[in-house]
């Protein structure tokens, strides 16, 4: 009873959003909003950075190698984590696809939340020879195995840093970051036992594929926050280990804000009023988080311009009886 009335409701939700998103005024509005949050957010940074002290900033960046190192490795295990899984969900071999996967992050940390998706769903249409419900299928239910992870991720790192104490530096960084991350714990906690509950309802994936994905979505959420604590602890030796899980969890609570443009740019906003928890002058911590925002923003640019060609793919239609299964 209670299964038929939660898809009913998400059917009727989902159809009432898609006619209200593809309304003009709607679509404009939102650009507006985004545009304007961005714009909120970068004059933020250059009055928080002018008040350190641009000189000190600059001379403070890091000059540990480990820290470029762990930021690449980092970079990397994203799209290295979707090729091994959509090998899997799609039952063919993409190596010579990695660049999309690479692609399909730029878009959904350069330009807005789930851009990513449809980038993918677009291009695997015009150049895999699949059927067009099994692409849809496999981005559809790996993107909700990929949220249950981060979600379960979010939830843990919160309760740990709450545990500790380390919690309360996170929720004095801003205003409404108390609110932000009660809600980051509230909906990541529902979310995963929603997936958890209903994951029969859901999903459409073959028999003994999910425990798979999951495993390598919890693998790689797990390699990407020591990846992040370390690159932090590389630039920065002898700061508490907690001081940088409460800066990770931030970036954990933010990604998982729907549609957010720029996470880098709107991550570094809310890491700099975390700095003083770290026991290191401000200009060292803030010099630290530019290169690593500045480093984002460099690869993002150059590998959009270098998988330019990916968007530009001429279609392949898929057989006939692919289209119709």
């Amino acid at each position: 009873m209670i299964v038929p009335l939660l898809k009913s409701a998400g059917a009727r939700a989902r159809d009432r959003w898609r006619r209200l998103r593809e309304r003009e005024d709607v679509q404009k509005a939102l650009k507006v909003i985004q545009y304007a949050l961005l714009a909120g957010i970068v004059a933020y940074l250059v009055y928080k950075l002018t008040h350190l002290g641009w000189r000190e900033v600059i001379g403070a960046l890091p000059s540990s190698p480990w820290f470029y190192l762990f930021f690449l490795l980092r970079f990397l295990a994203l799209p290295i984590s979707e090729l091994a899984i959509y090998e899997i969900v799609w039952s063919q071999s993409l190596v010579r696809h990695f660049f999309v996967f690479i692609r399909k992050r730029v878009y959904n940390f350069a330009v807005m939340g789930y851009s990513g998706e449809a980038f993918l769903t677009i291009w695997a249409r015009r150049r895999l020879a699949l059927p067009h419900k099994k692409i849809l299928v496999g981005v559809k239910d790996n993107n909700l195995l990929s949220a249950f992870a981060s979600n379960a991720a979010t939830v843990i790192l919160i309760l740990a840093l709450a545990a500790t104490g380390g919690l309360k530096a996170g929720l004095d960084a801003f205003p409404g970051a108390g609110w932000l991350f009660a809600l980051a714990f509230l909906s990541a906690g529902t979310l995963s036992l929603l997936v958890m509950i209903f994951r029969d309802k859901l999903m459409a994936l073959p028999k003994g594929v999910m425990p798979k994905l999951i495993g390598v979505h919890s693998g790689r959420q797990a390699l990407i926050i020591l990846l992040h604590a370390a690159m932090y602890a590389s630039a920065l030796p002898g700061a508490p280990v907690m001081a940088w899980m409460t800066f990770i969890a931030m970036q954990l609570v933010l990604s998982r804000v729907p549609f957010l443009p720029n996470q880098d740019i709107v991550y570094l906003g809310a890491a700099l009023s975390l700095a003083p928890i770290v026991g290191a002058p401000e200009a060292a911590v803030a010099g630290m988080l530019v290169a690593e925002a500045g480093l984002s923003q460099v690869f993002n640019i150059a590998m959009f311009f270098a998988t330019a060609h990916l968007a530009r793919t001429e279609y392949r239609p898929a057989p006939p009886e692919a289209v119709r299964a």
